[in-house]
């Protein structure tokens, strides 16, 4: 095994890089751990174990190698390995922020601000923290005196506090299962993640999609009038189209883009293609992108509210699959999304026909104009035309930093 340099275990304790402890059952850095939010017996967000008490594994790992101190006559290199070795056996593995930060990245277990053993199942139950805590979001989350509209600077990371827990989920669709390895320390080779598992991740992805998540409460919406004077917008407030007027839709987008963009990552889109050819087990790209189309356009909204949330997230959808067929890198990534945007083009034709059957102006035109879009992309004619801009979420990392 090779043996870490002064110099790596001090940037590993400095600047506190993630690891996995198999015993805590959480992913963790040194410097920035994620709250720990949990449901109480009555359904309320609970902050009793926010945060772990105490240093992390990893830390107390890379200080035993870089300053203990060993008995007269022991082999040091030998004692030095045994440290690594046995925090290997526990689960503790080293991976930097190249593995970590990167949108396209494919470890299972290498995230920034991630708890739980299993990333799919914690993303599910955050999604239930975060509807716990926008059902009971009001004018409480401000200081008495302070404008109605500021509650908007609260709502921001309350409606998008999974997004981290879905760059974590993400990863695990056409994931790698990988450690740091040198010639001759019996690392394990890297390995793809099971089928099962990527499918889990991606069907968890996908529900953060639904137009029910999605819908921020009427309570919340008839609560937030618009920006006073002196309290103009800022960048960390969500883009709206309505002018001074809060965008009950926009919000939704973002959250959308921000999923999708990372379900459609060029680099994981290569991966998927590759991973399948070398195991048809493996889910593939042509599979993702077919998943991703029946769990958005083959949405079931409950009212009209959802239903525009739901032709919001098959804009991003459409917007996401241009994209990733104009500029993908990889060329049979770009073949795959082409062809199934074809496909989706007819699909919406005759969707838009059944629409003005039904009377549903709305549906028509909003299957119209995707169908439009995707022939003009098709025919190359967009490269003629501004490319849209897609409405992106608030800042994340970090919160406060003003404008």
């Amino acid at each position: 095994m090779r043996q870490l340099s002064a110099h790596e275990v001090g940037h590993a304790i400095g600047f506190g890089h993630n690891y996995y402890d198999s015993d805590l059952g959480r992913i963790s850095v040194m410097d920035y751990p994620h709250p720990l939010v949990g449901l109480g017996a009555d359904g309320r967000p609970e902050l009793d174990e926010a945060y772990a008490v105490g240093m992390g594994e990893w830390d107390k790992v890379a200080i035993a190698y870089g300053y203990g101190e060993f008995p007269e006559g022991t082999d040091e290199g030998a004692a030095l390995d045994r440290i690594l070795t046995e925090a290997r056996d526990r689960g503790i593995t080293f991976l930097s922020d190249q593995d970590a930060r990167p949108r396209g990245s494919a470890h299972p277990q290498a995230h920034l601000w991630d708890n739980g053993p299993a990333a799919a199942a914690e993303l599910d139950r955050v999604m239930l923290v975060r509807q716990a805590a926008l059902e009971r979001f009001g004018e409480r989350a401000i200081r008495r005196g302070m404008p109605m509209a500021t509650m908007e600077e609260v709502l921001v990371p309350l409606y998008l506090f999974h997004r981290y827990q879905v760059e974590a989920a993400v990863k695990l669709i056409g994931g790698l299962d990988y450690a740091y390895s040198f010639r001759g320390d019996e690392t394990a080779p890297p390995t793809f993640l099971p089928a099962d598992e990527q499918r889990r991740a991606l069907a968890a992805v996908l529900r953060t999609l639904e137009p029910a998540a999605l819908a921020i409460p009427e309570t919340v919406l008839t609560a937030l009038p618009p920006r006073p004077v002196r309290y103009g917008p800022h960048r960390e407030l969500f883009p709206r189209y309505t002018g001074l007027v809060f965008d009950a839709v926009a919000p939704a987008a973002a959250a959308a883009e921000l999923t999708v963009s990372l379900v459609l990552d060029p680099q994981r889109a290569a991966r998927l293609v590759q991973q399948a050819a070398r195991d048809p087990a493996l889910p593939d790209l042509v599979e993702v992108i077919g998943t991703l189309r029946e769990a958005t356009f083959g949405a079931r909204p409950e009212d009209g509210y959802e239903a525009e949330l739901g032709r919001a997230v098959e804009r991003v959808v459409v917007d996401g699959l241009i994209d990733l067929a104009g500029r993908a890198p990889m060329p049979q990534v770009r073949a795959v999304a082409e062809y199934e945007l074809a496909d989706l083009k007819e699909w919406l034709a005759v969707s838009a026909d059944e629409a003005v059957a039904n009377g549903d102006a709305n549906a028509a035109a909003h299957s119209l104009a995707l169908a439009n879009d995707i022939r003009r992309f098709l025919d190359r004619d967009a490269e003629t035309l501004p490319a849209p801009e897609p409405v992106r979420p608030p800042p994340g990392s970090p919160i406060g930093s003003g404008p």
